[in-house]
């Protein structure tokens, strides 16, 4: 019997409340970021927000903001490219069924499920959410991803839709290995949007109410997915499955809805972890000082600029007839009109300017937003690009490496297991029925670059053993060619399509062999027949076959 969560509203606010105290700590830093990065970025707090806000008075520069979008547009195109497929999928190295990765049905079915996955991924708003999340990634260091099935569809699959969740929105919680294993969320729904979801019998009398009289009210909700203890592998009853899901009016302190999910929905991603921390870091906290000081610098820049081309006058206490008028083509009336001078202005604009490129120097240095841009030369040559790729590659993995590990592979499983259950993915080989596992392998140009020097090595150890063949040959018996072009394909990511497998390569120069022999033996057979066109005749000279008589 599934367990009643509903007799257990006001622990869950409490833990609730608990985790919101842990992220109020945090949330200075989350100010700042919205304030000196991140401007128009709403709901980073707990405090009450208006729609469409714009916080710019404390940003006079745009240094942070560009070097932190760049980084961002750096990471999207390398991880997950529009133009091409960046994921694959396979059996597990260490699972039982593993030696099946390499049988062509098997190959031919993840290939066509990861196209499947692809377009289904094209077709929804992934590539909008992922492109918010990348940039609350390198600013605020911690996001959230929902990824949920479209429902407003009748068909056995409505799409994906996925949705970036503000920061001052939820807090969430790990399990004993660190990975993020509860959430919660709290969100607000109208009347009307909540009887819409929920149905009017589940909702408190209040909100009932509302619909009635003021459908446009706005409530407080709070959802929470965690592990259940007594979930049952594969089981349709959403009571039954392995995260529970519980809605609560917050302000009624009332159940509203209770499901169940067979993958965590909410996708938590850290830019960086500290040990002993839930929140992620990101390199706006290292960057910060740095930023506001920038910024502080400009503001007191525009300050002196304003002074510097409209100075303050210096006017005798006495002698002015009317209102002295500072505008345009004003005419003033003085009776001492040599007492009236401007101010002279003393700013050093060199030297502020000198310590403000100091900064922004310093901002893109811990954004690597020079490293990440290609040198603007001319004419570079394959290695100098290669160079420039590589260096990118070891400033990136470790943080790419995380971001791989807790937000793409959680969203690509958590598709597979979408679209799988709704029934649109092929029918797997009959050889996968006791697959329970499956692997995603990562092939965007960030991936390949990783993956590249094996290739490199393979090429380089290759031209060794050429040089060294030269005067003695038999050291190429130590090359298994057949492998090291297997290697080369997969580490480039060749299309399965054209790469032939083992089994075929064999079968392939089997018949190849078969030819050949036939062929041999066909020349033998037309050399023995035109040879024996040529002793015909001289056995007829010599008087027929007649005269050798058998002994």
């Amino acid at each position: 019997m599934a367990y009643d969560y509903g007799k257990d509203v006001k622990s869950i606010i409490k833990r609730y409340e608990t985790l919101k105290e842990d992220r109020i700590l945090w949330e200075p830093f989350f100010r700042d970021v919205r304030d000196y990065i991140r401007p128009r970025k709403q709901n980073v707090d707990s405090s009450t927000h208006i729609s469409a806000e714009r916080h710019t008075n404390k940003m006079f520069d745009s240094s942070a903001p560009e070097a932190s979008r760049l980084m961002a547009m750096s990471m999207q195109n390398a991880l997950v490219p529009q133009s091409v497929v960046w994921f694959g999928l396979s059996i597990p190295s260490g699972h039982p069924l593993s030696v099946l990765n390499k049988e062509p049905d098997v190959k031919r079915w993840f290939h066509d499920v990861t196209q499947k996955m692809f377009f289904a991924m094209h077709e929804s708003n992934f590539y909008t959410a992922i492109g918010e999340s990348f940039l609350d990634f390198t600013s605020f260091g911690t996001i959230n991803l929902l990824l949920e099935e479209d429902d407003s569809y009748e068909g056995a699959f409505g799409g994906l839709v996925f949705t970036s969740i503000p920061t001052g929105q939820y807090v969430f919680a790990e399990d004993k290995r660190g990975r993020p294993d509860t959430v919660f969320w709290e969100y607000t729904f109208t009347a009307r949007q909540a009887k819409q979801m929920f149905g009017q019998r589940r909702l408190p009398d209040k909100i009932k109410k509302a619909c009635k009289e003021k459908p446009d009210e706005k409530f407080t909700f709070v959802r929470v997915l965690m592990p259940r203890d007594d979930y049952r592998r594969g089981s349709q009853d959403v009571l039954e499955k392995r995260f529970a899901s519980v809605d609560i009016a917050l302000d009624a302190r009332a159940m509203v809805r209770e499901s169940g999910f067979d993958e965590l929905p909410y996708v938590i991603g850290r830019f960086e972890k500290a040990s002993g921390e839930l929140w992620g870091r990101s390199p706006a906290d290292i960057a910060m000082p740095d930023i506001k000081t920038l910024n502080k610098i400009r503001e007191l820049e525009l300050k002196g600029l304003a002074t510097a081309v409209h100075p303050p006058l210096i006017a005798p206490d006495q002698g002015i007839i009317g209102t002295f008028r500072m505008t345009p083509s004003a005419i003033n009336y003085s009776r001492e009109p040599e007492r009236f001078k401007f101010l002279r202005f003393e700013g050093r604009f060199d030297l502020s300017s000198l310590k403000a490129n100091d900064l922004k120097k310093s901002i893109r240095g811990i954004f690597l937003a020079d490293q990440l841009v290609l040198p603007e030369k001319l004419n570079m040559t394959a290695e100098e690009v290669a160079t420039v790729r590589e260096q990118i590659q070891k400033l990136l993995g470790p943080t790419v490496a995380r971001f791989e590990s807790e937000v793409l592979t959680p969203l690509i499983l958590r598709s597979f297991g979408l679209m799988s259950r709704s029934g649109i993915l092929p029918p797997a080989p009959p050889v996968l029925a006791e697959l329970d596992e499956i692997e995603v392998a990562y092939v965007g140009q960030l991936a390949k670059n990783q993956k590249i020097q094996d290739v490199t090595s393979i090429q380089r150890w290759l031209g060794v053993a050429a040089n060294m063949a030269s005067f003695s040959p038999e050291v190429l018996d130590n090359i298994d060619v057949d492998e090291a072009l297997q290697i080369i394909g997969e580490r480039m990511a060749v299309p399965n399509e054209i790469m032939r497998s083992q089994e075929e390569v064999a079968q392939l120069r089997e018949q190849r062999q078969q030819q050949m022999q036939m062929q041999e033996e066909l020349a033998q057979a037309s050399q023995v027949a035109e040879g024996a066109g040529k002793v015909a005749p001289m056995v007829k000279a010599l008087g027929g076959v007649d005269a050798f008589p058998v002994q």
